[in-house]
């Protein structure tokens, strides 16, 4: 297709999920020839993903900070639109959708896409443009929220660099005293509420010290509002244990060696899937306890409808996970091969290269279409009610 300039509008700076999908996607859009330009209002404190997006050869262009005025930040993101003549903006999640469409998609000047990768179908996006959901399970209720054109393009998983021997995993066992015989569970997440992400960390803590195994250790790499209660929690395992079986170093920009490192990978989404690239056997976390190894069998379907992520009863106990770890740890021939088996699927399935040439498609098939402002139009209402109306409504009733 002919090169297309591309604003591609961030969710935000954190190392999350959704945001390394947008910029991997961007790089490799660059690498085929288009021109992407990568937007996102400023935080407070640290934000690594300008570190991953500069590796990349990539610019991300910074407005104002987490309390700058959203008219401030539409503003910026209008002018950087007509400095890079971009043809098509391209938001990724909520705020990114809502700027783009009251900023320079307004009346219709300019396409937007909006990509949407949580597990949950929210309101307040256009409903009249393009929308691009992560979960096949989020189909059917995108368009009862009245989304005229939804498509599903799964999270990409750049299985070149997320692959086996891509991190040191042996510098990595070496840097926190692993040694070559011990057997190593690694979890790299956000440590936020949100998902359930700091959950399922804390319940694989406990399912560690109930399973009492000297060979096993225990590695958590992330960084978070959870991360000083996790550490806590880690702290009372290991001295009821009586070793350091449970290690919490913070967040690293490169996670891949503690993939590498691992013999088992515990998580949800893009942390799920990364790990199955590096060829480990997976155990997927979800809400309310659930967690489940990724086997062949009846659980693919429903974990990749998911991106990888479950509901379990709320009973919350490590018990179940204690039986799963069990089974994996004591069976070396079994971790192999669902290692091999997960790295045939998830590069079948999830490869980079195919996610991209998906939106390609998406972004031929939006730019053939005459501008005007009728689906804007179409939306105004809602998206005006969303915007102003109900939070202005939930300043009066204080919350």
């Amino acid at each position: 297709m002919s090169p297309v300039r591309v604003l591609v509008h961030l969710n935000n700076l954190a190392l999350g999920g959704a945001q390394l999908n947008a910029v991997d996607i961007a790089r490799t859009l660059r690498d085929r020839g288009h021109d992407p330009v990568l937007f996102a209002q400023g935080v407070a404190g640290p934000a690594p993903l300008l570190d991953v997006a500069a590796g990349h050869g990539l610019d991300v262009v910074v407005a104002g900070g987490p309390d700058t005025p959203r008219a401030d930040v539409r503003r910026r993101l209008g002018r950087l639109a007509a400095e890079h003549g971009s043809q098509l903006l391209h938001a990724w999640e909520v705020r990114a959708a809502r700027n783009s469409y009251f900023g320079p998609g307004r009346y219709g000047r300019l396409p937007l896409v909006t990509t949407f990768y949580g597990i949950r179908m929210l309101r307040g996006l256009p409903r009249h443009q393009p929308l691009v959901l992560g979960l096949g399970a989020l189909l059917g209720d995108g368009r009862a929220f009245g989304h005229q054109d939804v498509s599903l393009i799964e999270p990409p998983v750049n299985t070149a660099t997320d692959a086996p021997g891509r991190g040191d995993g042996a510098a990595f066992r070496r840097e926190h005293g692993i040694r070559d015989d011990e057997l190593l569970l690694a979890i790299v997440t956000r440590l936020v509420p949100a998902l359930e992400k700091d959950a399922g960390a804390e319940l694989t803590v406990e399912a560690v010290r109930q399973l009492d195994d000297p060979r096993v250790r225990l590695v958590v790499v992330g960084a978070g509002p959870s991360l000083e209660r996790l550490r806590t929690r880690a702290a009372s395992a290991n001295a009821a244990l009586g070793r350091q079986a449970v290690l919490v170093p913070g967040q690293l920009a490169d996670p891949r060696p503690a993939y590498d490192a691992a013999d088992i990978v515990l998580g949800m989404g893009g942390s799920a899937l990364r790990g199955l690239a590096f060829a480990k056997p997976v155990v997927v976390h979800g809400a309310a306890g659930y967690t489940a190894v990724h086997e062949p069998g009846p659980l693919v379907e429903p974990h990749a409808s998911r991106c990888m992520y479950g509901f379990g009863d709320g009973s919350r106990v490590p018990d179940p996970l204690v039986d799963q770890l069990r089974g994996l740890l004591d069976d070396p021939d079994r971790r192999a091969r669902l290692g091999a088996w997960g790295r045939e699927w998830v590069d079948g399935r999830f490869s980079l290269d195919g996610v991209t040439t998906a939106f390609e498609d998406l972004y031929a098939r939006v730019l053939a279409r005459p501008a005007r402002a009728t689906g804007w139009l179409k939306d105004l209402e809602q998206m005006t009610r969303y915007e102003f109306t109900k939070p202005a409504a939930l300043r009066l009733l204080g919350r």
